[in-house]
């Protein structure tokens, strides 16, 4: 009788799953940080953050969201503050799935300034190409408002609000900018990777026929128009870019969105009427009038104040691409819309309708 006792206990642990797992075979799940909007902010404004996670073996069950200046801030995916205090906050973000094993923690910027008077502003700080092979050269650009100095790292020293200066880093470098006025200073900070691994680059121009807008009311209309027409109304831009030809499994290293903005048509004031201009990925397949937003931005991938501009090397950019190509998807799309209402009796709007806007890719 005493034989039987072994099989019919290793019966028992079978029916009951006891075997089923190995012990300590649990995947750790992934922090995504979708969007911090908007990255710069005044005292008291809100701010909304949106984060998702995924677990390759199980669901997500928690989230932590934690800042470099006021500590823990939320345990939800998303939610919005007001209550940031001012000054330049790193923002860490974190996952935990069902068996309680949280991820890495991964990172954005926020900077809220005092009311009134303001820190600087760092409209754009990019590098482009963000990879070079050994020997090879990179164009800083950068914009910067309101501060007293504004200087980079890696001996290039103190230079102007705005400018370009090319690089010939020999390793991969990270460069900083830091902008200082009376309030305080902001820093940004590019790099560029030095690799002997080959880059390939592939431009895509928008695709016109899926290209448009869509006002508020619902109407969709060929061409891009983004801002509010005369007749108060609000006008949103979208882009779509075909990226079948990206092979799949590559590692995206660079995209920059080109808006050819010395073909798109500047009416009125819209950048100080409404703010920044949002760059929001967005699929949408083919335009309908339910594809006009409404209310806070939460899924900028690339934000700026000025123009003309462009999107270079946001990480928002490549993560929102990377993603999309991870998935299988064919098609690129985002929305453009400003951060602020401006309904009012003058046009103040941005009419893509002669310009060829262009997405660059480099990948490896």
């Amino acid at each position: 009788m005493k034989k039987l006792l072994l099989p019919m206990a290793m019966i028992l642990l079978v029916a009951t799953g006891c075997l089923l797992t190995p012990a300590g075979s649990n995947q750790p799940p992934t922090a995504y940080i979708d969007s911090v909007s908007p990255i710069n902010s005044t005292y008291g404004e809100t701010v909304t953050f949106t984060g998702h996670g995924i677990d390759p073996d199980g669901t997500v069950g928690a989230y932590s969201w934690r800042s470099s200046r006021d500590g823990d801030l939320s345990t939800a995916a998303s939610f919005e503050t007001s209550s940031l205090s001012p000054g330049t906050h790193t923002i860490w973000f974190k996952v935990q799935d069902d068996d309680g094993q949280w991820s890495n923690e991964v990172l954005a910027n926020a900077i809220v300034v005092p009311g009134g008077v303001s820190q600087p502003i760092v409209n754009s700080f990019n590098v482009s190409p963000g990879h070079v092979v050994p020997g090879g050269s990179s164009t800083l650009s950068w914009d910067v408002s309101g501060a007293a100095t504004v200087s980079i790292n890696q001996q290039i020293g103190n230079v102007s609000l705005s400018g370009n200066r090319v690089v010939f880093p020999t390793t991969t470098t990270t460069y900083t900018l830091t902008a200082t006025n009376v309030v305080g200073t902001v820093t940004a900070t590019a790099q560029v990777t030095v690799a002997s691994v080959p880059i390939n680059t592939i431009e895509l121009f928008s695709l016109a026929e899926e290209d448009g807008y869509v006002t508020l009311g619902g109407y969709v209309g060929q061409g891009v128009i983004v801002g509010y027409t005369a007749n108060g109304t609000g006008v949103q831009g979208f882009l779509s870019f075909d990226i079948s030809g990206v092979p799949k499994g590559v590692i995206i290293k660079s995209v920059s969105i080109d808006l050819d903005a010395g073909a798109v048509r500047v009416y009125g004031d819209p950048f100080f009427r409404m703010g920044q201009l949002h760059i929001n990925k967005y699929t949408y397949g083919k335009l309908r009038g339910n594809s006009y937003f409404i209310g806070p931005t939460t899924s900028a991938i690339c934000s700026f104040s000025s123009w003309p501009s462009s999107c270079i090397n946001s990480s928002l950019t490549i993560s929102a691409l990377q993603e999309q190509l991870d998935a299988g998807s064919n098609r690129f799309q985002v929305r453009m819309n400003f951060s602020k209402i401006w309904p009012s009796s003058e046009d103040n709007y941005l009419d893509f309708s002669q310009a060829k806007p262009k997405l660059v890719i480099e990948y490896e």
